[in-house]
């Protein structure tokens, strides 16, 4: 049985760190990702299997 995992965007975002040299540092799951934008942040959640509540 697979398990549903779900994420409320404005909690993703709130992971999102912004870094002195420009860019956000994201980490989910144990995964870290520097992005540039937090609109991002979607596709990567999509990844670790999250449905996005917007």
């Amino acid at each position: 049985m697979e398990t549903i995992k779900t994420a409320s965007f404005e909690y993703l975002i709130s992971l999102a760190k912004e870094q002195p040299e420009g860019g956000y540092l994201f980490v989910l799951d144990g995964s870290s990702y520097r992005i540039q934008d937090v609109l991002e942040i979607s596709k990567i959640a999509e990844k670790h299997g999250y449905i996005v509540i917007y």
